[in-house]
């Protein structure tokens, strides 16, 4: 039994979603912040696996890491973290009490849109059944890829640093001039505003280089994803550039109208990865895209 917490990586939840129509495992999908859910079914069901990401994508919700490594040590379940999003220098689920961590390595660690690459870390027992897996199925990293990680993790933390200035300075600015520009909800842990803002706090060193916000229309999204110049439109993250995204467009290839609406994803959000240009010309850029025509 394995209990998702949504939403997760879209190919992740594919390919769960794909096993369990195929009978070989027993899927619950419940929604991030509903912990007394996932103890419920623990309570009644033997879960073998609980997995959830810290921060999530694209609303940026944050789990309660150590209530939920207590529900899977009291009922001998294994808690794997997806923590892309927040990379190891704002949290560090292992210390939470999680069994593995796994990051896409392709985001913020590789940081520069040039490597494809994972990583997976917890105990050397379960890494030894990892590693069997990986050495059956062949996923094995060049060298060359290699390379250029170890490089730009020599670089991590001064990156991630400038482009969580920037992404605070931009939240802000997007929520002083919401009126103005047609905003319905700027989202970012940051902002007193996050339903997670506490729990943000408690849990990661700082609040990310990520943000989101909801337009009051999807003509008016549809606008301004459009008129962006700086900001470059491409279905990624992590970069030293700024990306922009429109979820709701690039999603429905993987999620029904439902699940969209049941995930927050608005037909009028647009996603940010934060990155490391000059914050006023990242303010300019969006001022400038959500402007009234």
């Amino acid at each position: 039994l394995v209990v998702m917490a949504s939403p997760i990586y879209s190919a992740s939840r594919s390919l769960l979603c794909a096993l369990a129509n195929r009978g070989l495992l027993t899927l619950h999908e419940l929604e991030v912040p509903d912990t007394a859910a996932v103890a419920a079914i623990a309570e009644r069901e033997p879960v073998a696996l609980i997995f959830c990401e810290v921060l999530t994508n694209p609303r940026l919700r944050v789990p309660d890491l150590p209530a939920l490594a207590q529900i899977a040590s009291q009922h001998g379940a294994t808690l794997l973290v997806d923590s892309t999003l927040a990379t190891p220098l704002l949290c560090r689920p292992l210390t939470l009490g999680a069994h593995l961590v796994v990051h896409s390595a392709t985001k913020f660690l590789g940081g520069h849109g040039d490597l494809c690459a994972g990583v997976v870390a917890g105990s050397p027992e379960l890494i030894a059944r990892v590693r069997a897996h990986r050495q059956l199925f062949g996923s094995v990293l060049d060298p060359f890829a290699a390379w250029l990680l170890q490089r730009s993790l020599r670089t991590l933390h001064v990156r991630l640093s400038r482009q969580i200035e920037n992404a605070t300075a931009l939240a802000n600015f997007l929520s002083e001039r919401a009126e103005e520009l047609s905003i319905r909800e700027v989202i970012y842990p940051g902002l007193p505003s996050h339903p997670d803002h506490s729990l943000a706090a408690r849990l990661l060193d700082r609040p990310g280089a990520m943000l989101a916000f909801t337009l009051k229309s999807p003509e008016v999204a549809r606008r301004a994803f459009e008129r962006v110049r700086l900001l470059r439109r491409v279905a990624s993250l992590g970069d030293v550039e700024s990306l922009i995204m429109y979820p709701a467009a690039t999603w429905r290839r993987t999620l029904s109208e439902k699940e969209l609406a049941r995930f927050g994803i608005a037909p009028g959000l647009l996603r940010i990865s934060v990155g490391l240009e000059d914050i006023a010309d990242l303010c300019a850029d969006l001022q400038g895209a959500l402007q009234p025509e």
